[in-house]
Parts: C-alpha cells; sequence; structure tokens
C-alpha cells in the first residue's frame, strides 16, 4: 500500500535511480520511460514536480509530475461578505463548537525546518475546549498559526472573504502553557494571502491586560485601526500568529471576534464537564506478510492475540502469492489447506476477514481478466471449504496514481478502467454473498492545490468525483485518511468528512484508516517555465534540475546548485555529466520554484506516541458518530500498530 503525502502530491516513476556524490548534497538521478511518461521533445516541458526522499541509505529522487503545460488556478473574484450576526459581535471562530470558522475555513500551524508546529483542539486545565499551538522555534525556522477566514475549499472564482469594514475591534482570548510567550499577530487581505505572505500588526503581548502572555486566560483587544494600511479590510483571509520566542513553547486560543464597538466584547466560554468519546464501532487492520503467518505459528499465535486484545473484529489478509502457481497477470491462487487454518483461527476469534489484495497496475486494462480470476478463485475457495474456513469479504487496494498515467491526458480512461474492474469484481463477489471493499485515498474528491479542480470521471453517463463512484459499485471502503491530527485544515476530519457524508446517503459503510508503519521524510521540488539550454559553466546558486533525452527514455537529474553544503562532487557540474556520456551543451535545466517539506510525522503515528494515536481516534470518532456512514477505524497495518504499543509482536 502506498501511503499519500498531500491530496494532489501522489508517486510516481519506477526504473532507475543514482546517488552520485558523497556528503550532504548528493546529485541524484532518476531515469524515466518517455513513453509512460508522455514526454515528448524535453525543450516543450513547462512544469515538473519532483521529491528528494530520506531513506537509511541517503536521499532518493523520484519524479511525481512532468508537463508540457503549466498548471494554473482559475481567475480569482475577490470578494468580501460580513456573515449575519446579532449584538455587538461575530464570533468567527470558535474551536470549541467547531472545526471551521463563520466563512468555512480552517486553521493549521505553519513550520519551517527545523522548527515543528503542532495545532489541535484541546480541553485545557480549566476544562475549556481551545485552540492548542505548540512549538519549538529554532533559529534558522520559523513556526505558528493561521486562521482561514474564508473556504478555501471553493473554487478561486466562488470565494468569499471577510467584509470587516464594519467592525472597529479585533478579540482573541488566549492563555500561555508556561507564560511569557512571545507572539506577533499577522495578519492577510485575499491580495496578500495569494501572495503566501502576512503582514504584522504588533506582539500580542501589547494588547492584552497584563502586558504578557501568561497562564491565565486574557482577552487581547486590537484596534482595526491598528491593521496594517496595506490591507483591505473588507477582504480579510488570514489571522496569523507567528511564534518569536526561542525553544518550545505553546498557547490556547478560544473565541476569535470582530466588534462593532470596543465594548463589550465576547465573554471566555463556561468551563465544560469532559465527556469520554464514543468507542469506535469496528476496528480493522491490514495483514500483509500473510505467508511469514502461516510458516511461523508462534508468530501468527502472537500476533493474534495482540489484535484479539486490542478488540481488532475485521482484518484484512493479503492473499499468499505462491510463485510456483502463477497465472495470468493479476491472478493469485489459492491453496486452501495452506490458507484455510489461517482463516479459521482469525474466524474463532472473532474477525471477520477480507480476501484481500492490491496493485496499481490492477487498473490497467490487461490486469482485469487475472484480477476477475482471483475474485473466482476467492469464490470457489468458499465454496469448498468449511463454514469456519470462510472469508467474509474480498478488498482491493488498487492505487493507479502510483502510475505515470495517472498525471498524463489519459488520467480519465485509466480511473474509467479502474472502476471498470473494481464494478466486475463486486458484482461477483456480491452474487457469491462476500462483501466487496475498496481502500481508497481521501484526496479523490478534493480540489488540486493549484487548479481546484476535482478528479471528475464520466462513468455510465454520470460525472462526478471518483471517490463517490466507487463508494456507488462497492459495499464498503476504507478511507486512507492518513493525518497525525484530528481538526484543521490538515485534519483527519476535514479530509474524510465528504466520503462519509456521501456514503451516508448511500448507505454504504466508511473505514477510517489511519497510518502507523514508518515512512520517510520528504522534500517537494518544483520548477516550471522554459527551460535554459546547456550547463551554465557556473552553477546557479541554488538547486536545479536537468533533463537529459537518452532514446526512450529521460533521465531526471537534481544538482545542489553552488550554494550547497559541500563540494558535492569535487568537479565542474558540466564535466560530471560529460564523465557520463551526456554533453552538457545538449541539455536542459530549470531552476526549483518552490520547496515543500513534507515531514513524515504529518503522516504516521510511527513518530508520535500511541497515547496521540488514540487521542486522534476519540476525536475523529467523536466528530463523526454523527454519520450513519462511520463504521470505525482501520489501521496500517497490523504488526507497525503493535510495535508502536510496544506490543510483544515482532515488527
Amino acid at each position: 500500500m502506498r501511503r499519500l503525502l498531500l491530496y494532489s502530491l501522489v508517486a510516481a516513476g519506477p526504473i532507475a535511480c543514482a546517488a552520485a556524490a558523497q556528503g550532504n548534497s548528493p546529485i541524484l538521478t532518476r531515469r524515466v520511460d518517455r513513453v509512460e511518461w508522455g514526454v515528448g521533445p524535453v525543450a516543450d516541458l513547462r512544469f515538473g514536480r519532483v521529491a528528494l526522499v530520506a531513506t537509511p541509505d541517503g536521499p532518493r529522487l523520484e519524479v511525481r509530475r512532468l508537463r508540457p503545460e503549466i498548471p494554473t488556478a482559475p481567475p480569482a473574484r475577490i470578494e468580501g461578505v460580513t456573515p449575519s450576526f446579532s449584538g455587538n459581535s461575530l464570533i468567527v471562530a470558535d474551536f470549541s463548537r467547531s472545526n471551521r470558522t463563520v466563512l468555512g475555513g480552517y486553521f493549521s500551524p505553519f513550520v519551517r525546518l527545523p522548527s515543528t508546529a503542532s495545532a489541535t483542539v484541546r480541553r485545557t486545565p480549566d476544562a475549556r475546549r481551545a485552540l492548542a499551538l505548540t512549538c519549538d522555534k529554532i533559529e534558522s525556522g520559523f513556526c505558528g498559526l493561521w486562521i482561514q477566514l474564508y473556504d478555501f475549499e471553493a473554487a478561486p472564482d466562488a470565494r468569499r472573504y471577510l467584509d470587516a469594514q464594519p467592525f472597529s475591534t479585533l478579540s482573541v482570548w488566549i492563555r500561555g502553557h508556561e507564560g511569557g510567550e512571545q507572539l506577533v499577530l499577522k495578519v492577510a487581505d485575499a491580495e496578500w494571502e495569494l501572495k503566501e505572505d502576512a503582514l504584522p500588526i504588533g506582539d500580542v503581548a501589547r494588547f492584552v491586560p497584563a502586558g504578557r502572555i501568561d497562564t491565565t486566560w486574557q482577552q487581547a483587544v486590537v484596534p482595526l485601526d491598528e491593521f496594517p494600511s496595506r490591507i483591505d479590510r473588507g477582504t480579510l483571509a488570514l489571522l496569523v500568529w507567528e511564534v518569536t520566542s526561542p525553544g518550545t513553547s505553546g498557547v490556547d486560543i478560544g473565541p476569535v471576534a470582530f466588534s462593532l464597538e470596543p465594548s463589550p466584547l465576547p465573554s471566555l466560554p463556561e468551563s465544560e464537564a469532559s465527556v469520554a468519546g464514543p468507542a469506535p464501532r469496528h476496528l480493522a487492520t491490514w495483514i500483509w506478510n500473510t505467508r511469514d503467518l502461516i510458516a511461523n505459528s508462534a508468530h501468527r499465535d502472537s500476533l493474534l492475540d495482540d489484535l484479539e486484545r486490542e478488540g481488532f473484529d475485521r482484518v484484512f489478509l493479503q492473499l499468499p502469492d505462491d510463485p510456483e502457481r502463477r497465472g495470468m497477470p493479476g491472478e493469485v491462487t489459492i491453496d486452501a489447506e495452506v490458507l484455510g487454518p489461517l482463516v479459521a483461527e482469525l474466524n474463532r476469534r472473532g474477525m471477520r476477514v477480507y480476501a484481500l489484495d492490491g496493485f496499481a497496475r490492477y487498473a490497467l486494462p490487461e490486469f482485469h481478466a487475472g484480477v476477475l480470476q482471483t475474485v473466482d478463485h476467492v469464490i470457489r475457495y468458499n465454496r469448498e471449504v468449511d463454514a469456519h474456513e470462510r472469508f467474509f469479504g474480498i478488498r482491493y487496494d488498487i492505487e493507479p496514481y502510483i502510475l505515470p498515467a495517472f498525471h498524463g491526458p489519459h488520467r480519465e480512461q485509466l480511473l474509467r478502467s479502474l472502476l471498470q474492474v473494481t464494478a466486475q469484481s463486486a458484482d461477483r463477489a456480491r452474487a457469491a454473498g462476500l462483501v466487496y471493499g475498496a481502500d481508497i485515498p481521501f484526496w479523490y474528491d478534493a480540489p488540486a492545490d493549484v487548479t481546484s479542480g476535482r478528479i471528475l470521471v464520466e462513468w455510465n453517463g454520470t460525472t462526478k468525483p471518483v471517490s463517490e463512484h466507487i463508494i456507488d459499485l462497492v459495499d464498503d471502503v476504507s478511507i486512507m485518511d492518513y493525518r497525525t491530527t484530528a481538526f484543521g485544515a490538515d485534519g483527519t476530519i476535514r479530509h474524510a468528512t465528504g466520503e462519509l457524508a456521501y456514503a451516508a446517503e448511500q448507505g454504504k459503510p466508511v473505514f477510517i484508516g489511519l497510518e502507523t508503519s514508518e515512512l520517510p521524510d520528504e522534500v517537494l521540488l518544483e520548477f516550471r517555465g522554459e527551460p535554459r539550454h546547456g550547463l551554465p559553466d557556473t552553477p546557479p546558486p541554488g538547486p536545479f534540475l536537468v533533463l537529459v533525452p537518452a532514446g526512450d527514455s529521460v533521465y531526471v537529474v537534481h544538482v545542489p546548485g553552488a550554494n550547497a553544503e559541500d563540494d558535492t562532487v569535487g568537479m565542474p557540474i558540466a564535466q560530471w555529466f560529460e564523465d557520463r556520456g551526456m554533453d552538457p551543451h545538449a541539455l536542459w535545466w530549470w531552476p526549483i520554484t518552490r520547496r515543500v517539506e513534507v515531514p513524515a510525522g504529518k503522516i504516521t503515528f510511527a513518530r508520535h506516541t500511541a497515547d496521540r494515536l488514540r487521542e486522534v481516534i476519540a476525536e475523529t470518532a467523536t466528530e463523526f458518530e454523527r454519520y450513519p456512514s462511520f463504521a470505525g477505524f482501520a489501521l496500517h497495518f497490523a504488526e507497525s500498530y503493535l510495535a508502536l504499543l510496544g506490543g510483544s509482536t515482532e515488527r
């Protein structure tokens, strides 16, 4: 199973990868197939995205996108609106009541490494629910929090920003975790937000009665006349808190309001009694190493004991591949004498078992016959074995976004092929009395990061998000909702709400998938625009990407640039290419125009504690309990989850 990093940053290319130097900033190469990637003349490329993946053996280069056109957002319409309210104050954000602001926005921490930051809704020591920001500010980085005053999921030409012109005062309730925290309050209107920037208003301490943040609640009161003159109060987009005190610090933020007059202002909400979150309805997990469990009974018994103790009642069990009995591509045969005892033992322990398989290329038509043959093998197995050895269902984890074709002009064709094999498999399984499930990423129905477009597919005369088509076709889905916070713009609640709402309309159960296996940190790099032809004699100061045509392939080369921490290769860059048979005067290169750090800690709980996982499960369950489609959680995967708990099972 491939873990997605951001809903629009999907995985890619196979073939060859090599680090070509020593030190912290090596030249890295990746070779990709021209046909798979739809790459014509390199000189025609205008956009690319690659990832530097941190592995124990050093950084690895992965290619994520190569396109002849630059993705662009639709023209923005900048318009402000003042929501209706009563009394003197409009409370724009009260995260003890909602995960969103009054205009549909979210909150999120921001950070530049090596600083770190997290933000969540939590219960404070005085039993109030508030937005909690925790930062560890390192000198060379920065960190803080923003709150949106508009719905960023709306298309740019449909967004409405906060018109704060009727108001005179901004107020924010705030308390420090230790006291003495230092933060700068900033603001952005629509134009500044489009520039990914905000302007400072002043130190928060200036606006609280004590003149400093302490561990008691205080109301920061900011006259709007203090807002920078370059800010359009008619189209406010963001409120930003940037931490300036070094080291670890944290604050809790209560209701945020705009008021017509400086008094009266909103009061601090009352303390609330703690209410335990609902218990998950079901708890599922993936098991991938089936053949190892069959071969090692002690390991099997230990793992199953742990799963039973933790309350798992659904298991997605990978069908073991037998190298000596392989059939057509996509086909997995079943040896009932080998597999039956394991399925029976899982059933005996109260766990309903799905026969699991998955591979990105199963979406391609040439693999469909093999997939359907596997479904038939499971059906035949269930007919021939005793009741206690039978599967409850069949499940497929097919991830076409790993294929290069997903990022080119053939995406819709590829997704229709995925829907076709899903429909055929589900029909066969259902006719045989088996439940059919599928695993999908959370971003299938989400707007893309640049274009704001959604992944729409025409299927059986209807065009809608691919997630909705799949929910229509299957009996249940698992949303790979791989985030380690519940609340905010990048939390589990936001990412799975659309699927839960749609599945509730269709009467389909949804499992919320969370990740516990170890994943690497990544740095995403983009280039855009026309390339330069031929390498310069002196490398640019910053990193750049070189593309080298090579027959049916293209080499993608990441070069750190003249300001790298070391000498990289100990020779002129041009000579490095010449030594590998590449004419430096015939190459094409682009400077890096965007860099995004993606720490694994935002995706997997392997970098966190079991308590953090339980906390996010409880917070997510409390929010999703309102949806009849919410079936519970699916944890990826069994052994990494048990290792996180410190259980007896080996990883």
